[in-house]
């Protein structure tokens, strides 16, 4: 069962500036989703600022929960990868497995993408495969390469080619968004006493913001 997150919070945050910010943040379950269906977003984000997401509960390889959310307008889009490891041989790599909110719609598709050759780290060229929320199937490529601290930048090309950024949270989870300027990933931990804590990014930039 999904925790209840439901409510209007007040966030302090720190922009990509470095200047410091505070507003309400207004959660609510999709009632879409009411019946349990895995196929949409769980629930809507909005900030007083007028910017409006959509999120999921994904959890980490210890069991942190966390709330993943894109935001930004109808174009905008988000995936959620967790990091499965493995061992190839002697060399130690890994698969993506990503769950996507289509835009626009904040419908679920899945995505997996292995590097092309086996390697521990995240920066790389890899194969994907994929499916859309309709079921429909798609595969290409996806590239990775490191902008800053915790910020990466991504180029899909699936018959059509699209860029992003990244945010890596830990060693076992990575969100990315694209659709173009003013799209955006968040992330937010839920914590044992109710508050949540995020790292987030938007399209185009190369640092993270925080947010709590």
């Amino acid at each position: 069962m999904a925790p209840e997150l439901a409510g209007t919070y007040t966030i302090n945050g720190t922009a990509l500036d470095g200047k410091a910010y505070s507003g309400k943040l207004t959660i609510t379950l999709n009632s879409d989703n009411s019946s349990g269906s895995i196929n949409q977003a769980e629930y809507g984000l909005a900030w007083d600022n007028g910017s409006k997401g959509a999120g999921i509960l994904i959890k980490d390889a210890i069991e942190n929960r966390f709330l993943a959310a894109g935001f930004g307008g109808s174009a905008c889009s988000a995936v959620f990868y967790s990091v499965f490891p493995y061992m190839d041989g002697d060399t130690s790599t890994f698969t993506l497995y990503g769950i996507r909110m289509e835009p626009g719609t904040f419908y679920l598709g899945h995505e997996a993408a292995s590097p092309f050759v086996p390697r521990p780290y995240l920066d790389s060229d890899y194969n994907l495969v994929g499916y859309n929320a309709n079921g429909s199937a798609y595969k290409g490529t996806l590239s990775i390469a490191q902008q800053g601290n915790f910020v990466w930048q991504l180029a899909w090309n699936v018959g059509l080619s699209t860029s992003g950024i990244g945010i890596s949270l830990n060693k076992s989870l990575f969100a990315a968004a694209f659709g173009g300027e003013g799209c955006g990933v968040a992330v937010y931990q839920v914590n044992t006493d109710g508050s949540l804590h995020a790292t987030w990014a938007v399209w185009g930039g190369v640092q993270a913001g925080e947010e709590k």
